[in-house]
């Protein structure tokens, strides 16, 4: 270090006398010339001008102009062998001074001399995003403060899933999600994947609707969707998937920061399943339609029990989706699902098969920046009650009763007063007339609500919402009071919670 300092000083100072060289050769060269050619400098040369006077000077200038010449020459010599010691640093000893640019552009030593270092010599930037690369990590965390004046002896409220739990402070679901999506860039690329898991007592209730053989109701943890896709080359692209994943059916979906409203309707409670277990196909044909068939376990199924329960699926599930978007003001999509379930109520144990149908519509209108509507409507037919006995290994001696229907229609409006603020309001009626889907425990009945939703954005990962709703039934089916001796045919609630999300794209 002492010896690149010693050679610094050195050049430096020769620089100097150079440059103080180079600014007095113009006075030493005027010097030189004869008086008598003084004046004839500032003057245009002439013709007339004798020639006598002007040969001094032709025979000083040429001496003039190689001395400048070769001065130049030893400056530029100079800078470059500077420039070489500068460069010439043991690494072990360089500091940030020599490699971080200051304010102005150029280095924090030598000045505009030395320019800031290239992006090349720079450290790459490391980020989560760089990290994960074409792979996504995002997820979510579900808390809320549920009021009502029942006051149920269980502080469960009626007519919910994932938010009945009531009358004080509750945790709804965390969840993570690792997503890598399949295209077409290389033959690699083609094959994503998605996993997702959650925690609460959202996934609590999801875990009980399983028909695995056994009870995992008690378990608070759950695996929401598991799956592998490719990308064929096929036309368009045919894209195959493989898995577990959550259902196509209904406007609502299990994560709570994707939904208008907090509180889940009694569509995505009642009419459709919560989750798939099998595979599907999905083909584009141009960004208006698409279309996708399924063959999966059945309804919240991960395996096929056929000694399971009343109404479970007890075989493979035929299922096609049609995806429709005209333009961006509006969307259209109709699912349609069939297979057989167990009808094993009052049968002494004797499984029979009936075939469950499902008919799921959803349609959307955007018809500018503020407005968004939706309607969901869903017809349910096909499996049938039956009263006395069937013998196994005998004739049945029972009889079959007429197939059991339900449907449903819900209603949705959103308005968005600005970026950060929004409102949505909800109804719904839904019709169990033979109370097939557990709305009013096997008698004729139907619900009804209204829900209105005030959506705050504290910051670009944290949403606020309060939330009231009113539910109305044909039959008193919402418990009242500390002892629960009592039930009414209406119910209010309100609702504040907190959804904090994140993900893995946003973060730099």
């Amino acid at each position: 270090m002492k010896r690149t300092k010693r050679c610094l000083t050195k050049w430096a100072a020769m620089i100097f006398a150079v440059t103080i060289a180079i600014a007095c050769s113009p006075a030493s060269r005027a010097e030189d010339q004869p008086a008598a050619t003084q004046p004839a400098a500032s003057q245009p040369a002439t013709t007339s001008q004798p020639t006598a006077t002007a040969q001094p000077a032709a025979t000083a200038q040429p001496t003039a102009d190689q001395r400048l010449e070769e001065l130049e020459k030893q400056v530029t010599l100079l800078q470059e062998e500077i420039a070489a010691l500068k460069t010439d640093v043991t690494p072990g000893i360089k500091t940030a001074a020599l490699t971080e640019p200051a304010a102005g552009g150029s280095s924090a030593i030598g000045g505009s001399l030395n320019s800031s270092p290239s992006a090349d010599d720079a450290p790459p930037k490391i980020s989560i995003a760089s990290l994960l690369g074409p792979v996504t990590l995002s997820g979510f965390g579900d808390v809320y403060y549920g009021y009502d004046p029942n006051h149920p002896f269980n502080n469960m409220a009626g007519l919910r899933s994932f938010e009945s739990p009531t009358n004080g402070f509750n945790f709804n679901m965390a969840e993570l999600i690792l997503d890598k999506a399949p295209d077409a860039t290389s033959p690699e690329s083609r094959l994503g994947y998605h996993v997702s898991a959650g925690y609460g007592y959202a996934a609590k209730i999801i875990n009980g609707t399983d028909n695995t053989g056994f009870d995992p109701s008690d378990s608070n943890f759950f695996l929401k969707e598991a799956y592998v896709s490719y990308l064929a080359p096929i036309g368009k692209g045919l894209t195959f998937t493989v898995g577990k994943f959550v259902t196509p059916m209904g406007a609502e979906v299990i994560e709570s920061n994707a939904n208008w409203n907090y509180s889940r309707g009694l569509l995505f409670d009642y009419a459709i399943p919560f989750f798939h277990f099998g595979a599907n196909a999905k083909y584009a044909f141009n960004p208006k339609w698409a279309v996708t068939g399924y063959l999966v376990n059945g309804w919240n199924n991960t395996i096929i029990n056929h000694d399971s329960t009343f109404g479970a699926s007890s075989g493979l599930t035929y299922g096609v989706s049609l995806a429709y978007t005209p333009n961006m003001k509006w969307s259209a999509t109709e699912n349609y699902f069939a297979g057989p379930v167990t009808d094993a109520f009052g049968l002494g144990g004797q499984t029979l098969n009936d075939w469950k149908q499902i008919s799921d519509t959803v349609i959307g209108y955007t018809p500018n920046s503020k407005w968004a509507f939706q309607i969901n409507g869903d017809y349910g037919f096909g499996p049938r009650f039956y009263t006395g006995t069937c013998a196994e290994g005998g004739p049945p001696a029972c009889t079959a009763g007429p197939a059991v229907d339900w449907w449903g229609v819900a209603a949705y409006a959103k308005y968005t007063w600005s970026p950060k603020t929004n409102f949505a309001f909800r109804y719904e009626y839904f019709d169990d007339p033979q109370g097939y889907e557990g709305l009013t425990d096997f008698e004729r009945g139907w619900a009804q609500e209204f829900t209105g939703t005030y959506s705050y954005n504290l910051t670009s990962a944290l949403l606020i919402r309060g939330e009231y709703r009113y539910d109305f039934a044909s039959l008193p089916i919402f418990d009242e009071s500390f002892s629960n001796e009592k039930a009414v045919k209406q119910q209010n609630t309100a609702t504040v919670s907190f959804v904090y999300t994140f993900s893995s794209a946003n973060l730099k």
